[in-house]
C-alpha cells in the first residue's frame, strides 16, 4: 500500500508538472483579443502560428491580416513588435489565455499602454451569439465628428453589411482609418480596429430619423462624438489641406539606390 501510495503520488506530480510546463507554452490557433479603452473593450482576431522561422502573429480586422513576425517566446511570456513601429506586446501565457499589455509610441516619444487579452478558440468579435433582427446600415453616409472641445471636421463611412456583420471604413481630409469590423446588434453599430499601429473603436445607435449617432475613441486619450446621415453622393473638400511646395520654384533633390543598386533622382531625364 505505502509503495502504491507513492507511485500515486509520483505521477500525480508528473502530471502536474507537465500540465504546468504546457499551460506555458504559446499554442497556435486562433484567439479573440481585446483592448482597453476609455470607451469599452476593442475586440480583434489574433492568429497565432507556427511557421518555419517561429512563431508568427496575424492581426485581423475584417478582411485585413498584418503579419507580425518579430516574435519572441520564452519562459511563458510573450513579446512582439509591430511591423514598420515600435509599437510593441507583450503578455503573459496562462494555458489559453494571454493576459498583458499593448504599448503605442505617440507624438513626442510618448508611451500610451493599454490592457490586452486574449482567448483561444473564440472566433466572436463582439458579440458570442448574433442577433437577427438587425438595422441596415450598409452604404455611403456623411458624418461630422466633433471633438471634447467642440472642434468639427467632416468625414464619410463606407459600410459594407452582411446580416450582423459590418465592416468598412471612415474617409478624412487627411486619410482613411483603413479596415473596421464590427456587428450590428439591433439598431446599435460596433465597430473596431487594432493593426498595430492604431486602435479604433466606433460605438453609434441608428437614431429614430435614421442617422447614426454615436462616439468614437482612438487609442487612450483620443475621443469624439460623430452623427452621420446616408448620402451616396458625399464628397470631401480637400482644399483645404492639399500639400504644395512652399516656393514652387525650388526642385526636390531626392536620390536613393533602387533594387538593382543602381541610384535613381528625381532630376533623371525619364522623370
Amino acid at each position: 500500500r505505502l509503495l502504491f501510495a507513492v507511485s500515486a503520488l509520483l505521477l500525480v506530480a508528473t502530471l502536474t508538472t507537465a500540465c504546468g510546463s504546457r499551460s506555458r507554452e504559446l499554442e497556435p490557433g486562433t484567439y479573440r483579443a481585446i483592448l482597453e479603452l476609455p470607451g469599452g473593450e476593442l475586440p480583434f482576431g489574433l492568429d497565432v502560428a507556427q511557421e518555419e522561422q517561429g512563431m508568427v502573429l496575424y492581426l485581423v480586422n475584417g478582411e485585413e491580416r498584418v503579419r507580425v513576425t518579430d516574435v519572441t517566446v520564452a519562459e511563458g511570456s510573450l513579446t512582439a513588435t509591430m511591423p514598420g513601429y515600435e509599437n510593441t506586446l507583450t503578455a503573459e501565457i496562462r494555458g489559453d489565455k494571454l493576459t498583458g499589455e499593448v504599448s503605442l509610441l505617440r507624438a513626442g516619444g510618448e508611451r500610451q499602454v493599454l490592457p490586452f487579452r486574449a482567448e483561444a478558440g473564440r472566433t466572436w468579435r463582439f458579440f458570442e451569439t448574433p442577433a437577427t433582427d438587425n438595422a441596415d446600415v450598409a452604404g455611403r453616409w456623411s458624418v461630422m465628428f466633433t471633438t471634447d472641445q467642440g472642434k468639427e471636421s467632416p468625414g464619410i463611412a463606407e459600410i459594407t453589411q452582411s446580416f450582423e456583420r459590418v465592416t468598412g471604413t471612415i474617409l478624412t481630409p487627411t486619410g482613411d482609418h483603413r479596415f473596421l469590423a464590427g456587428e450590428m446588434r439591433g439598431d446599435e453599430l460596433h465597430l473596431s480596429r487594432f493593426d498595430g499601429a492604431s486602435a479604433y473603436l466606433y460605438k453609434a445607435k441608428v437614431d429614430a430619423d435614421g442617422q447614426l449617432v454615436g462616439e468614437y475613441w482612438s487609442g487612450k486619450t483620443g475621443h469624439q462624438s460623430f452623427r452621420g446621415q446616408r448620402n451616396p453622393d458625399a464628397v470631401l473638400d480637400v482644399s483645404g489641406v492639399a500639400t504644395a511646395l512652399k516656393d514652387p520654384a525650388v526642385k526636390l533633390g531626392l536620390t536613393f539606390p533602387d533594387l538593382d543598386g543602381q541610384r535613381v533622382s528625381l532630376s533623371d531625364p525619364k522623370f
